[in-house]
Formats: structure tokens, sequence, C-alpha cells
């Protein structure tokens, strides 16, 4: 079983990817999979609005982490949400984990 976790950024795809890159190399494979995007679709703008904000993210980071090493894995993957620069929300799954304005 894995865990999904979703981070919703202002950078743009080109940013974030070569960020996540950086932050994948230091998991130690601890992170089963991930992936960037900037195609979010109208849904996610009322995701973001139950969140309280009204206007939504340019891209979204998902990682996929292994259930038996999702303590570490979601340590990494705080320490890369702290890392991001600007306005971000990280979720897990569908469930609020944290955000940040700037």
């Amino acid at each position: 079983m894995a865990i999904e976790y979703h981070i919703y950024t202002d950078l743009n795809i080109e940013t974030l990817t070569s960020r996540t890159e950086a932050a994948a190399k230091g998991t130690q494979d601890l992170w089963e999979g991930w992936w960037v995007n900037d195609d979010l679709g109208p849904f996610h703008e009322e995701i973001m609005e139950d969140y309280g904000d009204q206007k939504g993210y340019k891209t979204r980071m998902t990682s996929r982490h292994f259930k038996d090493r999702s303590v570490e894995a979601r340590a990494r993957l705080i320490e890369f949400f702290d890392s991001l620069p600007g306005r971000k929300l990280i979720l897990n799954g569908d469930s609020f984990v944290d955000y940040r304005k700037s």
C-alpha cells in the first residue's frame, strides 16, 4: 500500500520539476514515485476555496510513498515543502497537512 501527498505551488513547471528532481535524489528511494504537472483543472480551484484560497495554484507535485517507510518519506517531503518559496499547500490525499502564504 502507498500513501500519496500533493504539494500545490505558484512555481512554474520547470522550476518545480527541477527542485523535485533534486529532492528525490536525496530521498534514497523513500519516495516510490513522484510527478509534477500544471494541468490542475477547474475542480482544483473549488478544492482551494475549501482551504481558504480564492486563487488557484500553477503547479502540483505528487509523491507516492511506501507505507512501511512512510515516517521517513514524510519527513523528507516536509523538508522539501519547507524549502519551496512562495505560497504553497500540502495535502495527504485530500486531507490538509500544511499551508504557507509565503
